[in-house]
């Protein structure tokens, strides 16, 4: 997986979503994939979440790049000019949230970015930031890596958000599939050690179990 990983969280009404999947796949990203230090870009559908639609909304972008920067530049912006997606469908999305992240961790697997994903968007409070992060590398995450159905997690920190209203840090958790994240095997395994002690201090909490609709790239 990159180390570099830009979010683009997208709600769109049900009466545009046939085409919505259309442009995006087959006229968007054959302009944004050209773009040098564009590794990869994997589309993903919600199955569940415990937020609403506007905190998690039902479609995720996730393109891996090279460099943090590559957002705000020239070509990124042209190339987002291109097609029909500007004029045609980014009208109709109902929620739009990006934000630029940085990796932090991996744990066990080469790439966290499988078929079904957990998808955990979190804020502390910066008083707390060093245990939250000290007990999710060592604690929390290798109890969780103990249940069934979890392959890997790897953690990232925000870099930058162009939209605003994006959490600091983001686990995405490999999953056997989207129901694998809310199994009572799952759910026995936060609650062991010290991370419940962390979770009463969240100052944001969004979560969704995603299934991949489609992976433009390197497989």
């Amino acid at each position: 997986m990159s180390d570099y990983l830009w979010v683009v969280l997208l709600g769109v009404p049900v009466a545009h979503e046939n085409e919505f999947n259309r442009i995006y796949d087959e006229d968007h990203l054959g302009h944004m994939m050209k773009i040098k230090g564009v590794t990869s870009c994997s589309r993903y559908r919600l199955h569940w979440s415990d937020n609403t639609p506007e905190e998690m909304p039902k479609y995720l972008a996730i393109y891996e790049m090279d460099r943090p920067e590559l957002p705000r530049s020239p070509e990124w912006k042209h190339q987002a000019t291109l097609g029909a997606w500007p004029s045609e469908m980014r009208p109709h999305t109902t929620v739009r949230k990006n934000g630029c992240y940085h990796r932090i961790s991996q744990h066990r697997q080469e790439s966290s970015l499988g078929s079904s994903i957990y998808f955990l968007l979190q804020g502390v409070p910066k008083e707390i930031e060093p245990r939250f992060n000290e007990l999710y590398g060592s604690d929390h995450i290798p109890l969780m890596l103990q249940a069934p159905g979890v392959n890997g997690a790897t953690r990232f920190k925000l870099e930058y958000t162009d939209s605003g209203d994006m959490p600091d840090y983001l686990a995405i958790y490999d999953i056997a599939n989207p129901e694998t994240a809310r199994s009572p095997e799952w759910k026995q395994q936060t609650s062991l050690g010290a991370w419940p002690t962390i979770r009463p201090h969240f100052t944001a909490r969004r979560n969704g179990a995603f299934e991949r609709i489609s992976r433009h790239g390197p497989k």
